[in-house]
């Protein structure tokens, strides 16, 4: 009997301690689902508010947009073109005609032509074109042009605009480096009735250059 007792009490403890722990469990979750009901509770204020702001925003928001000048009819003058163009406009041309080897010479010699205007162009014709372009071919000249940023200086008077630089000129002929020259071009342009291939109706009339071997 007294075995019996034993057995039938040890399943009573048993039986306490697992609706104990089902008890402690139920809690958990219980308390669980309370944290998230609470988090619910304040995220849906917060998430309209953030939407509310954000409409605010969005219907009073200041926009700024820095639009470049569209061009009208018409001439520029000079000095209602920025710097900046003039600039652009030199650096190209002086790419074109100063930086080349013999299998791309002639190539930008053409573009380069596109950029000039009488009597720039005749002169062009003449000593780029035919004299120069055919000592490239035949001494099989290569040249590398570097403009030195600093140096570059714009003046306007009216129509006329004339741009300044310097840079140094590295040659090589037959394969053979040439002493590095000192470079300075002095480029006058004027404007003409503008198209959609040149916005500003840029154009170059004369050029002039100076070198100085170290």
């Amino acid at each position: 009997m007294t075995a019996l007792r034993k057995v039938i009490d040890d399943s009573k403890i048993v039986d306490a301690r697992n609706s104990s722990d089902t008890i402690r469990l139920w809690e958990s979750h219980r308390e669980q689902a309370l944290l998230w009901r609470a988090l619910a509770l304040i995220q849906i204020p917060l998430t309209a508010a953030t939407i509310v702001f954000c409409i605010i925003l969005w219907t009073t928001r200041s926009i700024t947009l820095n639009v470049p000048h569209k061009p009208l009819p018409g001439i520029y003058t000079a000095d209602q073109i920025p710097e900046s163009e003039f600039i652009d406009y030199a650096t190209r041309y002086i790419n074109l005609i100063a930086t080349y080897q013999p299998a791309t010479a002639e190539r930008q010699f053409k573009e380069a032509r596109k950029l000039l205007l009488e009597p720039m162009l005749s002169k062009f014709d003449a000593e780029m074109m035919r004299t120069e372009l055919q000592a490239i071919i035949d001494t099989k000249r290569t040249q590398v042009y570097f403009v030195d940023p600093t140096t570059i200086e714009v003046s306007i008077d009216g129509r006329t605009a004339y741009v300044a630089l310097q840079g140094e000129r590295l040659k090589m002929i037959g394969g053979r480096k040439m002493p590095i020259a000192k470079t300075s071009f002095l480029l006058q342009m004027t404007t003409v009735p503008h198209n959609s291939f040149n916005e500003y109706g840029i154009v170059i009339t004369n050029v002039n250059y100076k070198n100085e071997v170290d």
